[in-house]
Order: C-alpha cells, then sequence, then structure tokens
C-alpha cells in the first residue's frame, strides 16, 4: 500500500496515461496531459527553491492548477494550504504568514491579492486556472521536519481564534480506504463532481483527491453559481456521484425551474447541515436519488460518518462512524454514555489529526490520551449511527460556506464603541443561513446598527459580515457568563 497521495496519483498516471482524468470547462483531459502539467508545476517549484518542509499557499477555485500544485508540492517533499479565496485582506496574509508559507499561488482574475500578499511579504505568483505554475522566486522559512504533512486547513472555533489543521498523507489515505469500503458502489466507473470549494476539507478530499487517489474521473467546477454551468457540466460530463453542502444543493435545485432529469446520476451525498424545506424531493425529482447524509470536521480529515445507501439510511441520522475511527460518547461528569443518550462525541483513528499547527492559544486541551474532543453534542447508537443534537460550536452556514459566529463576534468586540458580541444563523433564503449580531455597547457608545452593519463589511468577507445588528442592553447569560444563543432566537 502506498503511503503517499503523491505516489498513488502518479502511478495511476503511468498506468493509463490515456485514461479520462478530469472535465474542465468543456474538454476531457486524459491522466497524462495531467501528469504533464504536475512535471512543468513541479519543474517550476524546484527551481524557485521550494523543498521538503515547504508550505505552498494555494489561493485559487476548483481547478486544474489547483490539484497539479498538490502533487507537484508533494512530489517534492512538501505540504500545500489551500486558502479561500474570498478571504479579504489583510486576514489573509497574516494566517499565510502563521502557517509560514514558502509563496503561494494565485489564480489570474486574483491578480490584485497576489499583489497585495507580495507586498506584505509573501512571495505570490498568478496563474490561469489551466496552466501550470510559472516561474517565481520563494522566500526564506523554515521547513517542517514532518515532510509526512500532505496540506493546512484553516478553521477557527468558537472563541474566534484561527487555526491551522495538518492533515497527513496517511490521514488522507485511510480515510479514502474507509470510505471505498463503505460505500461498495462506488468504483471506477464512477465519475465523481468536484465542486464543493477545495479549501474545504471535504471539497478537498472527497471532490478532489478521492478520484484522483482512486482512479475515477472528476468533473471539476470552479463553482456552483451560476446553477445551469454547474447543472450542465453534471449533465454533459454524465456524473454519477455529486458531493455536496445543503446550500449548494438549495442554489442547484431550487434556482432552476426547467430541468430536465438525470438519469446518470446514482449516489448525492451531502454534510454540513440540514437541507432547506422541498430539496429532497426536488433532488429525487431531477437526479432520481435520495441525498444520503453525512457528518465530518477538519480534525477528522474531512468525512467521520456516512450513509452509504438508501437502503442503510435511518431517519434522523447522519450516518454510520467510518471503520478507521473509534468513537466514545461521554456524559457531562465524563463517564460514557449508553446508546441512544445524548452526550459530547470524542474520536480517535489513523485518519485524525495529530494537533493544531503551532497556533497561538490553539485549544491544546481538545487532544487528550490520542483522543480528540469534536465539541459536538451527539446520539449514538449500538449501530454506530450518529445523530447530531446540537454543535457546541456555532457554526452557519451562508451561501455553501461554513462561518463560525465566535470569529464574527471577535471582529465585532474590536469596535471601539462594542463591550460584548453575540452572533446566531437566522434564515437567509437560498443562501441557508444569514449572521446576525446582537451587541451591547461599552458606556456612552451611541454607534448605530448600520454603521456596525458597514464595520462587520470592512472587516470580513461578504458571506460572513451580519445581514443585521440589534443592539441590546445586555445579552442573555448564564451563571457561567455563556451567551443563552437559543433565547437571542426568540427575541
Amino acid at each position: 500500500m502506498n503511503n503517499r497521495l503523491d505516489e498513488m496519483i502518479i502511478r495511476g498516471f503511468e498506468q493509463a496515461p490515456s485514461e479520462p482524468c478530469l472535465w474542465w470547462r468543456g474538454e476531457w483531459w486524459s491522466r497524462g496531459a495531467l501528469d504533464e502539467m504536475v512535471s512543468e508545476c513541479e519543474s517550476n517549484l524546484a527551481k524557485s527553491g521550494f523543498k521538503a518542509g515547504h508550505k505552498l499557499g494555494l489561493i485559487m477555485p476548483n481547478s486544474p492548477l489547483l490539484l497539479a500544485s498538490c502533487a507537484a508540492a508533494w512530489r517534492l517533499g512538501g505540504s500545500v494550504a489551500p486558502v479561500n479565496s474570498q478571504l479579504k485582506y489583510p486576514p489573509l496574509p497574516h494566517y499565510l504568514d502563521s502557517v509560514g508559507v514558502f509563496a503561494s499561488i494565485v489564480s489570474a482574475e486574483l491578480a490584485g491579492v497576489a499583489e497585495r500578499l507580495s507586498e506584505a511579504g509573501i512571495p505570490s505568483a498568478t496563474a490561469r486556472l489551466g496552466d501550470s505554475i510559472p516561474p517565481f522566486e520563494g522566500r526564506d522559512v523554515k521547513t517542517d521536519t514532518d515532510s509526512n504533512v500532505a496540506a493546512m486547513f484553516h478553521t477557527s472555533g468558537v472563541e474566534g481564534t484561527v487555526k491551522a489543521v495538518p492533515i497527513t498523507h496517511e490521514n488522507i489515505i485511510t480515510l479514502l480506504s474507509s470510505i471505498l469500503e463503505a460505500i461498495p458502489s462506488l468504483n471506477e466507473d464512477d465519475v465523481i463532481l468536484n465542486a464543493i470549494p477545495n479549501y474545504h476539507s471535504l471539497g478537498f478530499v472527497v471532490g478532489g483527491i478521492l478520484p484522483l487517489a482512486a482512479g475515477m474521473p472528476q468533473v471539476l467546477v470552479s463553482s456552483f453559481t451560476p446553477p445551469k454551468n454547474a447543472l450542465y457540466a453534471i449533465r454533459t460530463a454524465g456524473v454519477t456521484v455529486i458531493p455536496a453542502v445543503p446550500v449548494m444543493l438549495s442554489i442547484l435545485l431550487g434556482g432552476e425551474r426547467n430541468v430536465t432529469p438525470m438519469s446518470k446520476v446514482k449516489l448525492l451525498f451531502y454534510g454540513g447541515g440540514a437541507l432547506m424545506p422541498g430539496i429532497e424531493e426536488r433532488a429525487r425529482e431531477i437526479f432520481g436519488v435520495t441525498p444520503l447524509q453525512g457528518y465530518g470536521l477538519t480534525e477528522a480529515s474531512s468525512v467521520l460518518a456516512v450513509t452509504p445507501s438508501e437502503n442503510a439510511m435511518k431517519p434522523g441520522t447522519s450516518g454510520r462512524i467510518l471503520r478507521c475511527f473509534d468513537a466514545k460518547v461521554l456524559c457531562e461528569d465524563g463517564s460514557p454514555a449508553e446508546f441512544n443518550t445524548e452526550g459530547r462525541l470524542w474520536i480517535r483513528g489513523d485518519a485524525v489529526t495529530a494537533g493544531y499547527y503551532e497556533t497561538p492559544g490553539a485549544p491544546s486541551e481538545r487532544f487528550h490520551d490520542g483522543w480528540f474532543d469534536t465539541q459536538d453534542i451527539v446520539r449514538l447508537d449500538d449501530e454506530g449511527y450518529i445523530t447530531i443534537v446540537s454543535p457546541a460550536l456555532d457554526v452557519i452556514t451562508s451561501g455553501g460556506m461554513t462561518v463560525y459566529a465566535g470569529e464574527i463576534e471577535a471582529i465585532f468586540e474590536r469596535h471601539p464603541q462594542v463591550a460584548r458580541a453575540a452572533v446566531i444563523g437566522v434564515p437567509g433564503g437560498k443562501r441557508g443561513e444569514a449572521p446576525r449580531a446582537y451587541v451591547v455597547l461599552k458606556d456612552g457608545g451611541t454607534v448605530k446598527p448600520r454603521e456596525l452593519i458597514s464595520f462587520g463589511r470592512a472587516h470580513l468577507p461578504n458571506y460572513k459580515a451580519p445581514r443585521s445588528v440589534r443592539i441590546l442592553p445586555e445579552l442573555p447569560i448564564d451563571n457561567l457568563g455563556r451567551v443563552l444563543k437559543h433565547e437571542l432566537r426568540n427575541l
């Protein structure tokens, strides 16, 4: 068994160079064509000084460039840090600098971002999404001693602290093996849709790397909006398997009325929350299949539980825990919870990250004796099916993107007139949820809600910025000072 993703991927290229590998903007690329792109990227990376232990920032949508850059960096013993291209400057350079990237590759349409990164001391080269990495000069940075790290993903918790999560080749390979074992109907004849943004671990691992490593063709879509373009790709390229998030399905299926049913889709998986009303029925109407719910998190390399088939569905659950994970549910006092009893989920296994990357303030207490505290309140039955009761981290899904309330709260509490802030998600139409901020002003504060909305838009990406702000004399809190957000929802 290969212990590195690049070895698995390149072996597949060499064994069947003429086989279809990816569909991009109306054309199929062979494995050999992508292999040539990887080799050119590898050559230019090596000339730039990139070597084992270095990290390469990737700021671009799903594309051949992203996949080739990953394989090239891995062949040289380095790792990649895919980053949300919608992140606004200055948070972007701060994050990239904190993880010590050697340089960043930026899609050509984001040339302005590359310029600002270079001004901040982070070398950045631009390239078109269907082209190779160009020649460039990197910078002197510390090399990591663990060359087994494949990718670094950014995430933030309820405290608003951005954390870098290193995922190793072993983590991903272990997870892919368990996914393929759990879903035996997946095979090399399937065509996978790669539309979830690849800076998200789910999109990266399941949409991009799984088909490359398992020898399945993939259909690359840089964005699932506008929906007619994504639906065209699904139909034209013959997609059979769709990994998705709820808002992606709402956009694809809720906005287009005259869509001819597609008979080739055999599996539709989703994770990241519940579907909006009517979407499950619409999926059956258009794709002819029932959406299958899963569950995961970045620290588990993306996927933790899956529903393998319609026959294996259990209403109300988010699937069955994959074989590569050990899971336990603990009560508040730390004692094991009985089956079907609520408690906090802890996991361990070869697909779980070993810890956060050198991030000041990162909650290391979540890792204890080989176990990781997911901070999710769940129920687990005797067959391994999991029911999510309440994510302990307040997660909002806005426009297909994951938004953490704590990150927004931390931004608002930097405002000179704000004493405290609390953020919840409220219904936002086809985009899923929209963040709403509740703030308490400092004594003498006179700032207006519209001014705070503008403040949020100036410091946050558009999908994270609250659309509404309400000023309160005080926030409802419990005796430990924690905000009772369920009471905010009733205001």
